[in-house]
This record gives structure tokens, sequence and C-alpha cells, in this order.
């Protein structure tokens, strides 16, 4: 007794943290995620055994059934016989509870509330006591853990959640679909992580019975399914909250012939049609049945087209706040009626501060930021001064990246979750977004568990301990090669091939295309090179008990880097042998051609052998659809390869005196210095006679005459163009006449922005049609004179600091290619994120979005 009280004592003492009441004597090797918030370890030594009998003559027997079973599943995939334990499990109640329980847990009632529980191993005895059985199947979750770590000595634990509602936000919209099996998985893993509350991002892969025919066929889930899974999760004290995109990114939807009719634009839904109205009414109406938790969330955020649709003079009369507070009345009005609370994303109502005011005040706000931030108060504190209910939404971002940023996303969760706590949030509410559709949500997983400890227990002190702690309890590792290997191929965001882990490194062109030479800045690879042996190395010491196809997922990854590097090397190094066999005597040539034909075989083989380690891993976790979109960016690479090499052994069987030419067969390649400007947003084209250009900067009238975003508006000539996102898949050259599909009397707009973060910029190079023009910040800088490949010198002014606006118009007239490129002097390399990019300094800006 004396022990407990001392106990008590220093528990009592250890209140060091700002959301908790600390952690005394805390060990670091504790195997158990979340952290606990309160740890006390003894020194006599426990037996502990996946086998239990659940002593709990308090409990209805509902209640001891339900835990019993989740405990046998437990037990049934542990190794071996042992001996069973008995484990007391105790409701604290009013004037039912034995004294000893009651004082054990007296300094921890206020604290524990609906989910906390106290776990007391002692030799010969081991209590759970809650409030609730969810509490109990939370302390027996930390069991689990304790069991499976090998823990043997006695232990005191007082645990409670940070955040009461703890969520993750799978977004399978974008391509991976999760196959019923794998969500099951999903929740009883995040159950063991005591997360409550599972969600997805949803536009149009649900087959709801009143409009059965927008789902993809191959990738969906179904009512019936829906209702099966929240039961499911019901078992492991989860819920599932709904969620159906009602506004903006309805583009699937509406490209379909029998609802082109209900968009205001080909993105958003319109508020004013009235079969768009019914169908959301429909839609929301069965999701809201279906799923069981009491919100429903409706999305409705970057609306971007909000203005620049059918109902524009009418939202022009009103404003667009009132157009979108109007349409959110409306939504609300039907979850509402289906008895739950509504939710929907924040950053509009940022945008725009009056619209919360236009709404009911019972509505919570997701407010959302994926980046690691100095300071989260503007997607804060506008939610907290008016008093309204808001969650903190951060996220683990594999949006077009070849593996989700962990760093961005530790710091993320962490900064915003605390940010979050202090100023009043309800939530933690973590979001999963696959933007590209590539993905495997095993490769996600060290993210969730970084979300999971932060949404419970938001202590800095067990952050020391995490990856030793996750290794343990997500693998039964007794070391953390994963967590290295995964940190090693983080390393990569820093270089200019690989920075912020972008895609593009893997869809552009490997092979040039008739006609148009291909440059590959390839100086990073040596780096990469050794970071990925490294990280390679890593992965492949690493061992997993439970959970492999997370590993599966990383090596997948880390193989992908490398055959990448090994393609863009080996291929330049094929177009220089082929330019040496061109002029080379019959005997060399012959030589040098097998040499080049073994080298783009063995090349082909790895990628064949790729793509099927990543299907076989994709149907792990995945229904079909989109599969055949991922699996397209292999296929392709791999047909041109097998193209290039019959053209090669064509020649060596033939022995024509002149071999084709390179840019006849793939291997117009050569290697660059230089970092071009691959990433733009293109307007246009505009229609032009005899190539003059347009007189205004971006835009005609004032309305849109400023630097673009994504999707933004240009005028001309009373007509709308799009500000579209592009990516050279042909190394610096922007192909127009490619991308356009015509080659004269036009003119397209090319724009990107840039910081200056070390020395100021005087110099670019620029290719492109005689009279393209280069604008910066606004103002005319120069006039290309020069007509074709060749790169002409201009002079800049881009002094330290930005974003500097850069502006090309670029003419086509018929007689010379409709091309550009551009690229700064004085040396100066740049890293990017889609059309923002920054000179390569030590301080490099990491973009979320």
């Amino acid at each position: 007794m004396l022990i407990r009280k001392l106990i008590r004592v220093a528990l009592l003492m250890s209140c060091i943290h700002p959301f908790c009441k600390g952690t005394a004597g805390s060990r670091p090797d504790l195997p158990v995620l979340p952290f606990p918030q309160n740890v006390v370890q003894g020194e006599k030594r426990v037996v502990l055994s996946h086998r239990a009998s659940l002593d709990a003559p308090g409990l209805e027997k509902a209640q001891l059934a339900r835990l019993s079973e989740n405990w046998e599943e437990f037990s049934r995939e542990q190794p071996g016989g042992a001996s069973p334990m008995r484990v007391g499990l105790v409701l604290l109640q009013e004037g039912k509870t034995s004294s000893r329980i009651r004082e054990l847990a007296a300094p921890y009632l206020d604290s524990l509330g609906r989910e906390g529980y106290i776990l007391d191993l002692e030799p010969g005895t081991i209590t759970i006591a809650a409030g609730t059985e969810t509490g109990l199947f939370y302390g027996l979750q930390t069991l689990k853990q304790l069991v499976r770590g090998g823990w043997n000595t006695a232990l005191f634990i007082a645990d409670w959640p940070a955040f009461e509602t703890r969520v993750i936000y799978d977004d399978i919209s974008r391509g991976p679909i999760s196959t019923v099996d794998y969500i099951r998985q999903q929740i009883r893993r995040l159950a063991e992580l005591k997360v409550n509350y599972l969600s997805f991002y949803i536009e149009h892969v649900v087959q709801p019975l009143s409009h059965p025919d927008f789902a993809p066929e191959n990738g969906k889930l179904t009512i019936a399914q829906i209702r099966e899974l929240s039961q499911y999760a019901e078992q492991y004290h989860m819920q599932l909250i709904g969620s159906f995109q009602s506004f903006g990114h309805f583009e699937k939807i509406l490209a379909l012939p029998q609802y082109a009719a209900m968009g205001e634009t080909a993105t958003l839904i319109s508020p004013l049609d009235p079969a768009a109205r019914q169908f959301l009414e429909n839609v929301i109406g069965e999701l809201c049945d279906a799923f069981n938790a009491p919100w429903f969330n409706v999305n409705c955020d970057e609306t971007f087209d909000l203005n620049k649709g059918k109902s524009k003079a009418y939202i022009d009369s009103i404003g667009p706040a009132r157009f979108y507070a109007d349409h959110l009345k409306f939504l609300y009005d039907i979850v509402r009626r289906r008895g739950k609370r509504m939710m929907m994303w924040g950053d509009i109502a940022l945008q725009h501060p009056e619209i919360p005011d236009m709404l009911p005040r019972d509505i919570v706000y997701l407010t959302w930021e994926y980046g690691d931030q100095e300071s989260y108060d503007r997607w804060i504190r506008p939610f907290e001064e008016r008093g309204l209910e808001f969650m903190v939404c951060p996220g683990i971002l594999n949006s077009y990246r070849m593996f989700p940023d962990m760093v961005m996303a530790r710091d993320n969760i962490r900064g915003f979750l605390e940010a979050g706590k202090r100023h009043g949030a309800t939530g933690a509410f973590t979001t999963i977004w696959d933007d590209g559709g590539t993905y495997l949500f095993s490769g996600d997983w060290y993210g969730v568990y970084v979300a999971a400890e932060k949404s419970w227990n938001l202590a800095p002190a067990p952050e020391r301990s995490f990856d030793r702690r996750y290794s343990q309890t997500a693998y039964g590792a007794a070391d953390t090669r994963y967590v290295e290997a995964l940190f090693k191929l983080m390393a990569l965001r820093k270089l200019t091939l690989t920075y912020n882990l972008n895609e593009l490194v893997w869809s552009q062109q490997l092979l040039s295309r008739k006609g148009k030479p291909l440059q590959l800045n390839n100086t990073s690879i040596p780096e990469a090179n050794q970071i990925l042996e490294e990280a390679s190395s890593l992965i492949r010491q690493a061992r997993a008990v439970r959970h492999q196809s997370d590993l599966v997922a990383l090596e997948l990854s880390i193989d992908q880097y490398r055959l990448i590097m090994d393609l863009r090397s080996t291929l330049v190094a094929v177009a220089d042998t082929y330019r040496q066999a061109a002029s080379a005597p019959a005997q060399a040539r012959g030589k040098l051609l097998r040499g080049a034909i073994a080298e783009v075989q063995r090349l082909t083989i790895h990628l064949d052998a790729l793509l099927e380690r990543f299907r076989a891993a994709w149907r792990k976790e995945n229904q079909e659809y989109w599969l055949d979109v991922v699996s397209a960016g292999y296929e392709s690479k791999a047909a041109a390869l097998r193209e290039l090499q019959q053209s090669l052994e064509e020649s060596l069987r033939a022995r024509p005196v002149t071999l084709p030419p390179a840019d006849g067969i793939g291997l117009a390649i050569t290697e660059t210095p230089y970092t071009y400007f691959q990433n733009w947003l293109l307007s246009g084209p505009f229609p032009s006679s005899g190539g003059s250009l347009p007189g205004f900067l971006y835009s005609e009238g004032n309305e849109y005459n400023q630097p673009p975003s994504p999707g933004a508006i240009s005028v001309f000539d009373g007509k709308n163009y799009r500000w579209r996102k592009f990516a050279s898949p042909d190394g610096g050259l922007i192909d127009l006449e490619d991308y356009y599909k015509t080659g004269k009397n036009a003119v397209a707009y090319a724009y990107c922005n840039i910081r200056i973060t070390d020395d100021e910029a005087t110099e670019a190079y620029i290719s492109g049609p005689s009279g393209t023009e280069l604008f910066c910040n606004g103002e005319k800088a120069a006039t290309i004179k020069v007509t074709g490949e060749t790169e002409e010198k201009v002079s800049l002014h881009l002094k330290k600091g930005g974003p500097h606006h850069l502006l090309l118009k670029i003419p086509a007239t018929g007689s010379t290619p409709w091309r550009f490129s551009f690229r700064l002097g004085n040396g100066l390399e740049v890293i990017n994120h889609k059309h923002k990019y920054q000179t390569n300094s030590k301080n490099k800006t990491y973009e979320a979005e």
C-alpha cells in the first residue's frame, strides 16, 4: 500500500507538460505505442502470457464476450503455448468498485474520461480499470503490446487521450481504393493504436442504390459493404465517418454523359440545378445512413471555379461567399435530417471570413495544412476567435511524390496537433492523400503511427524512443532497420533530381522522341546512388514478424528509384555507344551494338520484374481499379526499350553502311549540367495572326489579370482559357506544338515563380521562336531574336527574396517548331515543387501541396 501511495505522489508531482500530467520514471524501452500518459516501473518480476482468462464480475456478459473475443483473436496469432494469466477487468462505478481500485484510480478520475484506463501489473495480479468498456478495451491493447514486447517487470500505467476524437482519413478516390478485407486490416491495426475513427475521401468510388451508375465497376464500396464495415469497426471501438465531395472536385462524376448537365463547371456541381440538388440529397442521405459515426463530412474544399461557371452573373450579384454559404446550408439540412452533425473543410471559410457567420454554429470545421510551419495560427485562430468547433488536420502526402515525405509528415503532425490542442481543437484528423494514384497504403504506416501517438499523447519526452517503439509494436523487431532505411530514403528529398521526392523523375521520357533532342541532367545520380545503396542495405536487413507488407512497399520504392538512376545513366551511355558505333569499322561496330543491346535488354528485364512485384503488392491492398493506369508507367518504358532493342538488333543483322540517325530510334540523348525549368502553368492557345502577341499581361480586364494559380482563368477576346499545370516529359524542352496539337497562328503563355535564396540572378538562357517575350514581375525583360534550339542569353534582375513572377509569351508562326526552354545563368541551380522554384541554397523550402 505504501508503494502505491508513493507511486501516486510521484505521478501527481510529474506535471511538467502543458497537455498532460507528465511521465514519471518512464522507461524508454517500454514497448507501447501510443506512449501512456503516466508510467511507473517497479522492481519485481511479472510473468505475462498471450493466453489470458479475463475476470470481470462487474461487466455484462455481452461486454465481457466482446473483450474476450478481441483478446482471443490476438492470442491465436501468437506462436507457441503458454501458461494462462488472469486479468481482472474493473468498471469504475460509484459504490460498486473495491476500495483498493478506487484508491488506485482516484488521482486520475477527472482525466480518465470514457477512454482512459488504469493498468496495474504486479506479481500474480493484473488489473485493468476504466469507466467504460472502451477504456478497458484500450487497456487490453496496451497489455497486448507489453505481452508481445516481452515485458517482465511490475508496472503502473494511468492513461487517457489528449484528443477525444482521433481520425485517420484515407484518400480512396485518386487511384488506390482498398479492398474490404484490407479495410478490416486497417481497422484492427488502428484500433490497437487507440485510433477511434476511420474515414475516407470519397468523390465517386461509392455505389448508392439511388445512383448506382457513377462508381467504377472495378473499384467501389457499396452501401452494403459500408454498413458491414461500420458494424465491424464497432467491435474494435471505432466508428466510420461518412464523407462525400459535395461541391468541387466533382469532375469524375460530371465527366459521365448522364450527369454532365449537373455541372456548374467541369469540376463543380451546380447548387442551383434541381437535378444536382436531388442527386446530392439522395447520395448523401444513403451514405449518412450507412456510416455509423455521428458526423458527416461534406468536404466542399478548393472550389476553384466558384464564380467561373454558368451561374457567374448570379454569383457576382450576391457574392461568392453568400453563394457558397447557401449551398452549405442546403447540405447542412440534408445531414441534420439524417441525425448527423456536418463537418466541412475550412479553407474556403478562411478565404472568406464572413462565411461562418452565415452558417449554423454547430458545424465542425476541418482546418488543414500539411507543411512544417513555424506557426499554425492562420489555420486555427480564425475559428478559435469565433468560438467555432474545429479539428486540426495534418497530412501524410503521397501526392505527386514517389513516396510520402515522412520528415514533413512527422513535423507537421507534431506541430499542428500541439498548436490545435493549445487553442481548443476538439479532434486530431490526420489525412492521407494520394493525388497521382500510384501509391500503397503500406508505405504510409510510419506516419499513421506518428499521428496515433500524437493524437493520444502530446508530451515531447516519448519522441526520443518513438522509432524503437514503432519497430517493436509494428513489426516485432528488436532493431530499427526499417526506420533507418525509411529516413535514409528521405535524404533524396534534398537532391536536385529527386527534390521533394517529386514523381517527375519517373514520368519523364528516357528515350528521345523523333525530331526532339532529350537532355538529361544526371549530376545528382552519384549521390542518389550512394543514398539508395545504403537504404537498400538497411531494408534488406530489416525483419518483421508481422506487417511484412510495409517492408515490401518501402523496398519497392527504393528499387524503383534505383532503377530510375540505372535507366538514366545507362541510356546516356547507350546513346554514346551508338554514336561511337556510327563511325566505327564493321567489326568494332558489331561489338558496340551487341553491348548496347545487352544493356537495353537488362533494363527491360528489371522493369518487367519490378512491375510484377508492384502489381502483387497492389493486389494485397487494393481493388483492380487504376492498376492499369499505374502499370502503364512501367509498360510504356518497357515497350520503348523493346522497340529500341529491336532497332539495334536490326542494325546488327543488316549491317548497313550508315546506321539510322539517333533521333530516329530514341537515342538523341545527351547529358547537361544545367537545370532547366520543366514545370509551368500554361494558358492558351490564344488565336494569333502572324505571331502577334496579346497586349495584356495575364488576362484581359482586371478580374484575372494577376499571377495565376492552377485552374485560374485568362480571358482573351471574351473567351475563358485555363491556366493548367504542365510538367515536361522531354527534359527542359517544352513542346507546345505537341501539347496543343497545333503549331501556327497561336500564342501560349507560360508562368512560374521563383524565390532567390542566395545570390542575385542576373541572367537567363532562353530558346524559342523569334519574338518570344519574357516578363519579370510584370515588366518586359527581353524579346528573343534567335529562332530555334539555340539559347539566347538575356539579362535579369532578380534580387534575393520573392516570389518573383516569370511570364513567357511564346508565338507559333508555323515556320519553326513551337518549343521553348528556360534556365538561369550565373551557375545557379534551382529546385522546385510544381511551378514554384527556388535557387538551391542550404535552407530549402519543402512544399507540402
